[in-house]
């Protein structure tokens, strides 16, 4: 399923933080992030089972992040999503990014999802179920997970909606250790926001505060359910990224 939570254009010092808990099967949990080569350099984690990702953020700026969606009549030889994070990855901005995701899902090559492309400009979702839709997302605090952005009817997501609202945001430093709280939540009488099933459940979670210049840029990552495994500093990927090579 996967959980995103994100502030756009929330702070004065900070236009975009977001917050991702990655739902897989145990066996499939994935690599921590790391610099992904192409066309346009990316510090994103890495799917070793199909080759793609499911979080990253590129060289100029842009972040990529996909969770499931429910498609009743799914292609018998769908493409991995993760392909098509690591193809997104690759174009200059969130606007180009949602053309260019538009022009592969109506092809009916994916099963179903959601993704979100975000800058420091723009944010939006394409929810790619039974149909296809892009929504532009204006600025405030936003939650997805496997339905549409902002459906409270989804537990989860109108759980963790009312939880970010109960806070006082200042700066980026506030919404980070608002999304550090609400990623490692196990339940304890609400909808729980890290899971945990028998074969699967939430195998990582990754945070990023996007900075200008991009240098600044502060990325954590756990790579192990984060109400058991703390979050490490990962932000020397994106100062690798913004250097000459």
């Amino acid at each position: 399923m996967c959980l995103l939570a994100l502030f756009f254009r929330v702070v004065e010092d900070v236009p975009l933080v977001v917050g991702a808990n990655r739902e897989e099967f145990y066996a499939r949990g994935g690599e921590p992030p790391r610099i992904l080569a192409g066309p346009v350099r990316a510090g994103a984690g890495a799917d070793q089972t199909a080759g793609g990702s499911w979080f990253g953020v590129h060289d100029h700026g842009l972040l990529v992040a996909l969770t499931n969606r429910i498609k009743s009549q799914p292609p018998a030889q769908a493409r991995s999503r993760g392909l098509l994070v690591r193809d997104l990855l690759a174009c200059p901005s969130a606007k180009v990014a949602v053309n260019g995701a538009v022009s592969q899902l109506s092809q009916d090559r994916y099963a179903g999802c959601n993704i979100l492309c975000a800058d420091s400009k723009d944010a939006f979702i394409l929810h790619s179920g039974d149909w296809l839709r892009v929504r532009p997302l204006p600025p405030g605090i936003h939650v997805l997970t496997a339905h549409d952005v902002n459906d409270e009817s989804d537990r989860r997501i109108g759980h963790a909606l009312w939880w970010l609202h109960q806070r006082g945001y200042r700066n980026a430093t506030d919404c980070v250790d608002a999304l550090r709280e609400l990623c490692a939540q196990p339940g304890n009488g609400d909808p729980p926001m890290c899971l945990r099933g028998e074969k699967g459940g939430t195998v990582s979670s990754s945070i990023v505060a996007l900075q200008t210049p991009l240098a600044r840029t502060l990325y954590w990552h756990a790579q192990g359910p984060p109400d058991r495994t703390p979050y490490a500093d990962v932000s020397e990927l994106i100062k690798e990224l913004t250097r000459p090579h």
